[in-house]
């Protein structure tokens, strides 16, 4: 790592992470992918989702139980701590629980040993660093810290949008009034922004026979400029929606703590969360979806130079994963999934750029060693012969998980649509819902959010 800036303490062992990085990304380019374990079975845990959604990076940071990696920037002399490896005992009794856990009867609750209190108290005392739920926080960590800032009003606005993708920009561009864009990513042009650039400037040029993507590429950034210039827009980049209030009210997080906005109209953009498929071991550190590798790669920077990946599934964002991969170095596998439409032009790029092609294969079992993803077991889903593929990383590229919580706490009305990815708005049309909650609020819940595919928005901007 050349001219380090930043050195943080990781369980008292100095470690040299490029500014702006955070933990969970710092800690992967030192080999560290092992960040916790679950409370449960004690099963390992790391960077998953990459946006603060799930629990596998939670971490004890500067005397702090249960703060997520993945979201915390590091700092000069920060320490960082596996806060389930506390006791000298931790690691053996996760040993022994992997190991004998299949002893134990299905509905085993470790919340049966209550009485007598002094056996409760010492149960307890003892679980928790193996539970992963940390200690308390240090003294020196709340004793004379400052309170927390008061929420800001944002004020009323026109119309508030969440979600600054392909979906997002595009219902700002077609609203009137003052508007708010809010969207977590720092680009404009949401999640996959910064992966497209990336990509595009890579060595060998892996965006050149991958058309569609090219074509979003230059629609977000068009938009986006276009978005920049529109003088009755507001953006609010890298904040993050944290809850919603009927009838018309948005609480929102961002570098300076929370604040409120409410609006006439919402329009709900916020896209998909990673799914990664139901496999043997599938949750083993290494293994994650499309989403987080872009921010991972994108926003964090992690080295993948030489390393082995593998890329799983089908439509654009597995040949976009591909892409960057390639880009920051990383040599590609590429497994089709046996639904993957051929697109020559595509396999041509594969080829021309080196990657290793396995058709019509779906995944069987992730493997292990260390703790971490070492190599993906692949069958024809149909009792053929298995075949393996060596690899640090996999990237799993199905359908997404409509992210459906804001627009369900504003009063939408939701149904379970495995076909769509999970919740999706009742009568929803191309993508696309528009109507009044019970409370009386316009909604419009749109793109991924409204069961539409990466493939669904690209037939919307490809001519």
């Amino acid at each position: 790592m050349a001219d380090p800036a930043v050195t943080i303490l990781f369980e008292g062992q100095p470690l040299a992470c490029r500014p702006g990085q955070s933990v969970a990304a710092a800690l992967w380019d030192h080999g560290v992918k092992v960040l916790s374990h679950s409370p449960k079975y004690g099963r390992p845990r790391g960077a998953s989702c990459a946006r603060g959604h799930c629990m596998g990076c939670l971490m004890r940071i500067d005397g702090v139980p249960n703060v997520r990696a993945c979201n915390a920037p590091v700092r000069e002399g920060q320490r960082v701590e596996r806060q389930d490896a506390g006791a000298v005992y931790g690691r053996p009794m996760q040993a022994a629980l992997a190991n004998t856990g299949h002893l134990l009867p299905v509905g085993f609750y470790y919340k049966w040993f209550t009485k007598p209190t002094a056996v409760a108290k010492l149960f307890m005392r003892a679980i928790r660093p193996v539970a992963g739920i940390g200690r308390l926080p240090d003294e020196a960590a709340w004793r004379g810290a400052p309170p927390p800032p008061r929420s800001r009003d944002l004020g009323r606005w026109d119309t508030v949008v969440v979600g600054g993708g392909a979906a997002g920009l595009a219902a700002v561009l077609a609203g009137e009034g003052r508007t708010l864009l809010i969207d977590d990513s720092r680009l404009g042009g949401g999640q996959r922004r910064e992966a497209l650039d990336l990509a595009a400037a890579g060595e060998g040029d892996p965006l050149a026979g991958l058309h569609r993507l090219r074509r979003l590429r230059a629609v977000l950034h068009e938009r986006d400029a276009l978005v920049a210039a529109a003088p009755h827009v507001t953006r609010a980049a890298a904040t993050t929606v944290v809850g919603c209030y009927q009838p018309d009210m948005l609480l929102v997080r961002d570098a300076t703590g929370l604040a409120v906005a409410r609006a006439d109209r919402i329009v709900w953009a916020a896209g998909a969360l990673d799914q990664l498929g139901l496999f043997d071991d599938h949750d083993l550190p290494g293994v994650m979806g499309p989403r987080a590798l872009y921010r991972l790669a994108g926003r964090d920077g992690i080295d993948l130079r030489g390393r082995s990946a593998v890329v799983w599934g089908h439509g654009p964002d597995q040949w976009l994963s591909a892409a960057l991969l390639h880009a920051r170095g990383a040599q590609v596998v590429l497994a089709l999934d046996p639904t993957a439409a051929p697109d020559d032009d595509a396999l041509a790029t594969a080829g021309r750029l080196g990657w290793r092609l396995l058709h019509g294969v779906r995944p069987a079992a992730a493997l292990g060693r260390a703790g971490s993803l070492a190599a993906l077991r692949f069958d024809d889903g149909q009792g053929g012969a298995r075949r393996e593929a060596a690899c640090e990383l996999a990237v799993m590229c199905g359908r997404g998980k409509p992210v459906y919580d804001g627009a369900y706490q504003l009063g939408a009305d939701l149904v379970l649509d495995p076909l769509r990815g999970g919740y999706v708005p009742r009568g929803a049309v191309a993508g696309r819902w528009d109507g009044d909650t019970p409370a009386g609020l316009r909604l419009t819940i749109a793109g991924e959010s409204a069961g539409a595919t990466l493939a669904d928005l690209l037939q919307e901007v490809t001519p």
